[in-house]
């Protein structure tokens, strides 16, 4: 009778341990090129030339979004405009804030490689972070593509034939 009730309370406190963590992980299922390209309404190259947050209020209460404004240098599908702008949910104005766990962020001087969709949501980005990539250029002067985490995906050149030979490949269908 102990033992059971002593396993009941050990039980109830191992429960109560494990909510009480907070869970702080945004997660999004894997997608691929084929995926990003596929969902994408744009994909450029571009250099982020302003990142400015802002307040909307809802019915319920005031939130905060940034508005980050890329100044394309490649436009891969979707867009000939020299300049795309984009909202995400989250940020910091003199008076609020408001974070997204997992939410890109950016700052000016970013050089990116972006899939995106025009559709309103909390983040137009493919993939929540995955269709969003740093550009870099390495000693040799060639551009890099990599994860926003650092990882090395591609060379630009090759990320560009990629998407390239995968819309073609779309488009016969």
């Amino acid at each position: 009778m102990k033992r059971s009730l002593f396993r009941s309370v050990v039980l109830a406190c191992s429960i109560a341990a494990v909510a009480a963590v907070p869970v702080r992980a945004t997660t999004f299922e894997p997608v691929t090129l084929n995926d990003m390209v596929a969902q994408a309404d744009v994909i450029f190259v571009g250099d982020v030339v302003d990142v400015r947050p802002f307040t909307v209020q809802t019915r319920e209460r005031t939130i905060v979004k940034t508005r980050v404004t890329f100044s394309v240098s490649d436009p891969l599908y979707g867009t000939s405009s020299l300049v795309e702008v984009f909202d995400f949910l989250g940020g910091e104005t003199a008076d609020l804030g408001m974070k997204v766990e997992g939410m890109p962020t950016f700052a000016v001087g970013d050089r990116r490689v972006v899939f995106a969709r025009r559709d309103r949501s909390i983040n137009p980005i493919v993939g929540f972070t995955q269709g969003l990539m740093k550009v870099s250029r390495d000693a040799g002067g060639i551009d890099r593509v990599l994860t926003l985490e650092g990882a090395p995906i591609a060379r630009l050149s090759d990320l560009r034939s990629g998407v390239t030979q995968r819309l073609v490949e779309a488009r016969k269908k």
